[in-house]
Order: C-alpha cells, then sequence, then structure tokens
C-alpha cells in the first residue's frame, strides 16, 4: 500500500461531503503539499485536493464510500487498515486488476457492501502524487455485491456524475469484469515476458498467437464459471490493444522492469492456474507465460 492509496468519503450529519486520501511515505507527502495531479490523455491537467490526507486509516470514522486504488499485492494490507472504519452501511468500490478481488477482499472485511467493479483505464504513477493517462476513457462498471443485491446505487450514480466520472451500473457486473480480465491478463502476461509495448506485441507473429491461445483459455474459464461471453470478444480483446498508443504497455510489465518491486503474477499467472484446476480447464499458454515470467523475476 505504500506507494498507492485509497479514497474514502465520508458524509456527515449534514450531508456535507468530505474527501479523505490514505497513503503512505512519498505518495503521502506528495498529497498534503500538492494535491493528486492527474494528467490527462491530451496534456490537459487537473488538480484535486482532499479535505484530509492520512496514513492512519483507523483514526478515521466509519466511512460512506471507500474507493479501493491499490495494487493487487497490497489489497490484503489495505482490507486490514481500512476494516475498523467499514460500516455494515458503507460501501466499498474495489477499482484494481484481477477476477477474484471481491472474494479476496471478502476473507478480509465481511461486512459492508462490496461492488465488484473495474475502471478501463491506461495509466501510471509518473512521480509520487502525480498519475498521467496513457490510454482508455475511465470508464468505471461496478455491479451488485452477491451479498446485497436489493442495493441502490442512485446515491452512487449520482456522486460519480457530479464527479464528471463516467460510471455504469450492471445488475449483474461479472460479464463486464470477464471482458476486461480476459484483454487485461492475457496482454499483461505477454507484455511481462516478452518487455514489448502493445504496438510490438501486434506486429509479432509468435507473441500474437501467445496472447490469443491465452485468451481462449479465458474465455473457457469464464464460461466454466457460468458467464456468458461471446465467441467474438476473443477477437475482439486482441484487437482492442490497437486502441493505444504504440508504446503502451501494462502497469504489471512495467513493475516487472523495476528490481525488486513487488509485482501482481498473482492476479494473473497464479490465478488463472488456480482456476484452471479448480474448474477442470487447461491452461497451457498462461501456464508457460507465467511459469517463464516467474523464472526471469
Amino acid at each position: 500500500m505504500a506507494a498507492h492509496l485509497l479514497s474514502a468519503k465520508t458524509v456527515d450529519p449534514g450531508n456535507e461531503l468530505y474527501i479523505t486520501c490514505i497513503a503512505r511515505g512519498t505518495t503521502l507527502e506528495a498529497l498534503r503539499e500538492k494535491g493528486l495531479v492527474f494528467q490527462k490523455t491530451g496534456g490537459k491537467e487537473t488538480v484535486y485536493r482532499p479535505d484530509f490526507v492520512t496514513n492512519k486509516a483507523a483514526d478515521l470514522p466509519e466511512q460512506k464510500l471507500i474507493v479501493l486504488c491499490v495494487k493487487g499485492y497490497d489489497l490484503v494490507g489495505a482490507c486490514e487498515a481500512i476494516r475498523p472504519i467499514v460500516s455494515p452501511e458503507t460501501e466499498i468500490l474495489p477499482l484494481l486488476n484481477g477476477i477474484d478481488v471481491y472474494e479476496r477482499i471478502r476473507a478480509v472485511i465481511q461486512t459492508g457492501i462490496v461492488l465488484p467493479a473495474c475502471i478501463y483505464i491506461s495509466s501510471g504513477i509518473q512521480v509520487p502524487g502525480r498519475v498521467v493517462q496513457a490510454g482508455g476513457q475511465g470508464n468505471i462498471i461496478a455491479g451488485a455485491d452477491p451479498l446485497h443485491k436489493k442495493y441502490n446505487p442512485a446515491l452512487l450514480a449520482s456522486l460519480m456524475a457530479t464527479a464528471g466520472i463516467p460510471f455504469i451500473w450492471e445488475a449483474d457486473p461479472f460479464p463486464a469484469l470477464w471482458t476486461k480480465y480476459l484483454f487485461i491478463a492475457s496482454y499483461a502476461l505477454v507484455t511481462g515476458l516478452s518487455g514489448k509495448s502493445f504496438g510490438q506485441i501486434l506486429e509479432d507473429k509468435e507473441l500474437s498467437a501467445s496472447v490469443l491461445e491465452i485468451l481462449k483459455e479465458l474465455h473457457a474459464l469464464a464460461s466454466a464459471k457460468g458467464v456468458s461471453l461471446p465467441e467474438s470478444l476473443i477477437q475482439e480483446s486482441y484487437e482492442n490493444a490497437r486502441k493505444f498508443p504504440y508504446e503502451a504497455t501494462t502497469s504489471f510489465a512495467r513493475d516487472l522492469q523495476v528490481p525488486g518491486k513487488p509485482n501482481e503474477a498473482d492476479l494473473f499467472g497464479a490465478t488463472i492456474l488456480r482456476l484452471g484446476g479448480e474448474l477442470g480447464i487447461p491452461t497451457p499458454a498462461a501456464k508457460a507465460a507465467h511459469e517463464a515470467i516467474i523464472k526471469k523475476k
């Protein structure tokens, strides 16, 4: 959690909204001094100044909404940190990679309302407190907590609209989550293995073939989980890389290039292999890429 942040929104009895960012290290200091600088695709910058910045979640009151914006390897620690400020009415919106994020959160936090969600964006931390968008529209897709199917998203949707954040509510969010996972997991494994960008992979027959094979395996896993996805999604997911700049890559690949830095291999390769074993679905292409990445790392 050290280099990443959580955003907690608290509504007081007078219905006034307060925004708190929970961070650590250099990110904490940057947010306190300069706020969060976000540079959109095309160069436009916006500075967001939270009402309060802290590194001690437990010192906060119970929250109305917590947005989890951490890396997968920080998820358990983040959940343990926010557990004291989660009430039965707290809404948790996780915006990180992975197809089993809901289950990972629920293994730590049993109360509150956890909304399965994803965001379509390619971005990275340029320096602490400064995030640069490389692609994607920033659309957030969310749906009902399986434990709270009668949850009404009207207030959350209104909040997102007021903030100018593209927000889509799905009664069943898992097709959308799997659709994103097909794209991000396949390209994460191949960019992580090769060190190549999206554009370079699309030009390389062998690497392109690896992406397509992993996409087929992921499609089969989704079907085995009871998530119906069109067969055409395999090719569509492959072609989606063309929507990004030639030099764009995945955050997973960028993390692998930094010696000693944690990475999300568990959310991608390890999860695919685990699901394949549980569901009886062979995943040889994902296994080969994952094992080569682990060996290289």
